[in-house]
């Protein structure tokens, strides 16, 4: 028997009815294959920011040697092991990890612990476009603070006083910021929590490739030992090679930790992931990895430099440009198999981003860029 529509429009079945704007998904290596003319193989993604050079040698050897017999059985929900990895990685009490399915659904999680309708988000722009889709999500408010020029910070008392005029109960910072690369100092970081009835979340996923280039004075993680009111959001993804995996974590406030550890999902970050992201928290390469990407970095940012372009400057394992013509660089660095982030429209119209990868990459984008820029 067929069953009965329960209503013209189900989507008033939803707490959301109006439009929604999720994350821009980007294409598959298939899909730009294809429209480049290439074989898939001559696809490299700039586009990204995932580690160079390829997995980490003890990654390689958990996924050799993880059982898939262990596939049947579930995890520890309580993430022991992983917490006590992540807690000696980053010097906090592994009561305070809050280990999840990447840093996407650790945004997911402090958006719906903070916000709903009604209430206001503060994100300094521009920035990682989750924050903005998941306070969107949860239907509160987007309080956008804008940048004069890629290259200029909003000034931490501009953003402070966004919040309070919206009473927002959220506030997102970005150190280093994606996709401009800076990072916010920790005292301008202070000057935004200090005191402020809300929810202040420094996003730090490239805080280990700034410590490789030589940042030691980023890490929000003293000041979330200070205030009450700072969580700090980490990945694995970028610095230490499993984006594919999916593997992040959330850092919060002694005084939090039972309640995020109650909100959390118990087993998102599932038995093989977790292998992998124990391995490659114990890999003593990984450290070294990233201070040779950065010095790609400093290579790739060098030559654009050389070849006119307005370069930024960057604390995470990417380089953010204007060219001449952006529109036209990109599309003819597709035709080689080489693939930029473009952004058109918006504070960043006119602008490309880079990921610095392995030396041969970078070598290939390297030369690349010199002919069609014309050196």
């Amino acid at each position: 028997m067929a069953g009965r529509l329960v209503s013209g429009d189900a989507a008033r079945l939803l707490r959301l009815q109006g439009p929604v704007e999720g994350y821009p998904l980007e294409p598959s290596n298939e899909e730009l294959a294809a429209e480049a003319g290439l074989p898939v193989e001559a696809i490299v993604r700039y586009d990204m920011n995932t580690l160079g050079d390829g997995p980490l040698p003890a990654v390689r050897e958990a996924w050799r040697a993880w059982d898939p017999a262990e596939a049947v059985e579930y995890g520890d929900l309580g993430y022991r092991r992983l917490r006590r990895a992540i807690g000696e990685h980053a010097g906090v009490e592994p009561s305070r990890v809050v280990p999840g399915a990447g840093a996407d659904e650790l945004i997911r999680l402090i958006t719906a612990a903070v916000v709903g309708p009604g209430d206001a988000v503060v994100v300094p722009t521009p920035t990682f476009p989750m924050f903005a889709v998941e306070a969107s999500l949860a239907g509160a408010s987007v309080v956008t603070v804008p940048r004069a020029h890629p290259a200029r910070r909003q000034p931490p008392d501009d953003i402070r006083a966004a919040a309070e005029r919206a009473s927002a109960r959220l506030v997102w910072l970005c150190s280093p910021n994606n996709p401009t690369g800076d990072g916010m100092p920790l005292d301008e970081v202070a000057r935004v929590a200090d005191g402020l009835d809300a929810i202040v979340v420094v996003d730090q996923v490239y805080l280990e490739f700034a410590v490789a280039a030589g940042h030691d004075d980023l890490d929000a993680l003293t000041l979330a030992d200070r205030f009450d009111n700072v969580l700090v959001l980490r990945s694995l993804a970028k610095s230490h090679g499993l984006a594919g995996a999916r593997v992040g974590f959330l850092v919060v406030p002694a005084a939090l930790a039972a309640r995020f550890d109650a909100l959390r999902l118990p087993l998102s970050v599932g038995l093989p992931t977790e292998e992998l992201a124990l391995a490659a928290l114990a890999d003593p390469t990984a450290g070294e990895r990233r201070a040779a990407i950065m010095r790609e970095r400093d290579r790739l940012a060098a030559a654009l430099s050389g070849l006119g372009c307005e370069v930024l400057d960057g604390a995470g394992n990417f380089v953010t440009f204007r060219p001449p013509d952006a529109s036209s660089l990109a599309d003819g660095l597709l035709k080689r198999g080489l693939v930029l982030r473009a952004y058109r429209g918006g504070p960043m119209d006119g602008w490309l981003r880079a990921t610095a990868r392995g030396a041969d990459e970078n070598a290939r984008l390297i030369a690349a860029l010199e002919d069609l820029l014309g050196r």
